[in-house]
Formats: C-alpha cells, structure tokens, sequence
C-alpha cells in the first residue's frame, strides 16, 4: 500500500474533509495520528473497520503552540510523523471589512493560518532530521483573489499559500515536499447553510479533495514543491 509504514499527522480529522482524508490515508496503509479538539465521530471508526486500530487521536488545538508542541512530541515518540496533513481550518462569510470586528478577523486568521504555521513549525526540525516528510495544506482558491464579504477568509488562506511556497523553499534540499491544495467551495453542510442558493453539485465532493491531498503526500510527487493546486469542480 502507498503509504505503508507512514505515519501520518492529520490536523481537523474529525471535521467532513478530515474524516475523507483520514478514511483514504487509512485505506493506503497509513498510522494515523488525528488531531482536533474533538474526537472522530464513531461512524468513521466503524467505516474504516480494522483499519480504525492504526488510528489515535491527540487532543489538540492547533492555533495553540504548546498544545501543538505537545502534539509533534508524541508523533516523534512513535517514529514520525512522516506526512503532515493541516486539514484544520474554518471558513465564514461576512461581513464586509468595515464592520468585521478585530476578534473575527483574528479568529480567522488563527484558524486558517496559525494553525498552518504551528504545525509545518514543529513538524520540519522532525522531518530533517530523517531527510524526510511530506506537507499539504488546506488554503483555498479564494486565497488567489480576495472577493466581497470575505476578506478574513481570503487573507488567511492566501497567507497558507505564501507559507507553503516560503516554506518549500526553505527545505529544497531534503527530501521534503510542502504542497497546498486550493478547494473551490466543499460540500459540506455547513458551506450548504452558509450559501443555501448555490449549486451544490458544482462543489468540490470531500472525498475527490482527499484524493488530491494523498496523492500530494505520496512518492509519486516528489517532484512537486511549493505547488498550489486547484480543485475546483465546476464551482
């Protein structure tokens, strides 16, 4: 299997695309390590059946640094991690810039950004001292071009596609690849509440986005650096 013998750090496994890309890394032979605030939902581990033994999950809040200090040592206790995966992440719509608050702004950019940083910061000492590691993260086509009504969102996903491209930079002589995918709008049920008159089917389905993401911590891009991928659908 692909990903045999990997271990793999997953931030926000329990959320919709979390729980896809934690079903697929399964599926490829992965150890998986999920962290989030919140444990799976019990229909995953039922779903990934016997896999669900090379599941753990770490409480972690990932906009926390030593929370996430914590999270990376007991990766290392078990040999890894090999592949992160900084799936964690939020989006909201509204309001626009002159009536967005200094908390919301904040909110989002911790989320969506801090997050990203804190983990790629504690992954990479790990990852070069085994000349080893593959990085995606989750930033957004909206992180391209900044639009009405989303300005935090923007920022902060425009700011995980900076990150990786410096990043990757950085690491260009290990065999390390830091990567980014840039997801239109997910189907998920939250974006479905959010933006209730939208076509849902031009979204992007959790699970093709999982198999963007996996492909991007296989071998087979090894070649591939500092890359942000779209995945669009037909949004």
């Amino acid at each position: 299997m692909e990903l045999q013998d990997r271990q793999v750090v997953l931030t926000g496994g329990s959320g919709v695309v979390g729980s896809a890309v934690a079903a697929r890394a399964i599926a490829a032979g992965a150890t998986l390590i999920v962290a989030d605030r919140v444990p799976p939902e019990p229909a995953l581990l039922d779903a990934l059946g016997d896999g669900a033994a090379r599941l753990t999950f770490h409480q972690t809040d990932v906009t926390d640094e030593a929370s996430v200090r914590s999270l990376f040592a007991a990766a290392a206790r078990s040999g890894g991690p090999q592949i992160l995966l900084n799936v964690a992440g939020g989006f909201r719509f509204g309001p626009a810039v002159e009536d967005t608050s200094v908390v919301d702004w904040d909110s989002m950019l911790d989320l969506n950004l801090r997050s990203a940083f804190l983990c790629i910061k504690h992954a990479l000492p790990l990852m070069k001292a085994a000349n080893y590691g593959r990085i995606v993260s989750v930033a957004a086509r909206a992180g391209l071009q900044g639009s009405a009504m989303i300005a935090p969102y923007a920022v902060s996903k425009g700011g995980v596609i900076l990150l990786t491209q410096a990043a990757a930079d950085e690491v260009k002589d290990f065999d390390i690849t830091i990567n980014a995918v840039l997801p239109s709008v997910v189907d998920t049920d939250a974006n479905r509440e959010a933006m209730p008159d939208t076509a849902f089917d031009a979204w992007v389905p959790p699970a093709d986005l999982a198999e963007v993401i996996l492909f991007l911590a296989s071998d087979r891009a090894r070649s591939i650096r500092g890359a942000a991928i779209p995945v669009y659908h037909r949004a």
